[in-house]
């Protein structure tokens, strides 16, 4: 009676030390931190990342994009590792978050083992923190901050957030999960939600892997937001407002039958003629011609940093033949540009057939991932020559 006695009191001693040691992990899991904003609310740089787990290393290399890339530098990205096991468990971004981007130049373009692109150079660095307690206002409470080397090639000891509007609105329209391109990053794809499963030990890749993961995955696919949130690359991600005084109808016959008319042709601000395309309108670089309406125009003029409803722009595009084959329109259907959502989008690839759409609704993603580096979603050199 009493081994019995003292067994079960030993048991319950077990439990509770594996519970306290439990709970103490948990609040440590919350509250560790890789980072440090100091008094002047500024991320002080952050050391030891390459110890973090590694993510991913895209390129968009000029000469894939007509010479103009916005990032044409390999970027090595980090997360730190208590957010990358919090994301594991629980398929989303923990408070406290922190990745790392380190820009790498373009080297040589031919190796042993053949032609391609090879890492150069390390030439900035860039962090991105998720903290609400930092950052309440930042959408998604995420906060971007960008390290570059002086003249002495020496990069700052801490830096301020910049301006995170162009930043978070391509992000939150085209990064797949909670402002962060997880689409582009396998290994984070693959975790998400996994609890203690380690993707790379398994015997499988890509689809057959998550198959056979079973059930913590399909779990979390189907938590994920529905409608507009799981918007595709061309569907509209917010509605249409209705009953807008707009310069041209935004209905999908409507729209095609005054293009058709050629009015836009009779807004004072355009380019005096076609110049091949810098952006993927049918094709990058081939010819378009760009229509501004005055809404836009005076406040393009005025240096505003969010334009005025009805702001519109109308871009005739041409193909290798110089022929008219389609346009791409956008207006502004609301005060706030909500990361892209505020603008209607459209894009059609035929003079003749009104169902040949690439996009049309507000938010639609492809266009906005593109036109979040304009001025307020304007990215047409401006005056017009």
């Amino acid at each position: 009676m009493i081994k019995k006695i003292f067994h079960s009191r030993s048991c319950i001693l077990i439990l509770a030390v594996v519970t306290l040691m439990s709970c103490k992990e948990q609040d440590s899991y919350k509250e560790t931190s890789y980072f440090t904003i100091n008094d002047q609310g500024e991320l002080e740089r952050p050391r030891d990342f390459r110890t973090w787990v590694f993510v991913g290393t895209p390129l968009t290399p000029n000469e894939l994009n007509n010479g103009a890339a916005a990032f044409p530098e390999f970027h090595s990205v980090y997360i730190d590792p208590i957010s990358f096991k919090h994301y594991k468990k629980t398929g989303k971004f923990r408070e406290g978050t922190i990745m790392i981007k380190e820009l790498i130049s373009v080297g040589a373009k031919m190796a042993t083992s053949g032609s391609g692109y090879f890492m150069g150079e390390y030439n900035a660095l860039e962090a991105t923190i998720k903290s609400k307690k930092h950052f309440p206002d930042a959408p998604g409470n995420w906060a971007y901050f960008p390290y570059h080397t002086d003249d002495s090639g020496k990069l700052p000891a801490a830096v301020k957030p910049q301006d995170a509007a162009n930043c978070n609105a391509c992000h939150d329209a085209n990064a797949a999960d909670d402002f962060v391109f997880t689409q582009y990053y396998p290994v984070l794809s693959d975790a998400k939600g996994v609890g203690d499963i380690n993707p790379e030990d398994s015997d499988r890749r890509g689809k057959e892997m998550k198959i056979s993961m079973g059930d913590a995955t399909a779990a979390v696919e189907a938590n994920t937001e529905t409608d507009y949130k799981n918007a595709g690359t061309w569907d509209a991600s917010a509605p249409t407002p209705d009953n807008l005084d707009l310069d041209f109808p935004l209905g999908k016959e409507e729209l095609f039958a005054y293009l058709n008319t050629k009015k836009y042709q009779e807004f004072k601000t355009q380019e005096s003629e076609a110049h091949p395309s810098i952006g993927p309108h049918t094709k990058i670089g081939w010819p378009v011609r760009t229509y501004m309406n005055d809404i836009l125009s005076k406040s393009m003029t005025d240096g505003n940093k969010e334009h005025p409803i009805g702001s519109a722009v109308v871009k005739e595009m041409f193909n290798d033949q110089n022929v008219l084959n389609g346009w791409a329109v956008y207006t502004k259907t609301q005060d706030d540009t909500a990361s892209g959502k505020g603008w209607f989008w459209y894009e059609v690839t035929s003079t003749d057939d009104s169902s040949a759409i690439q996009g049309i609704g507000n938010g639609v993603n492809g266009c906005v991932g593109c036109h979040a580096i304009g001025k307020d979603m304007v990215r047409s050199a401006f005056p017009f020559k």
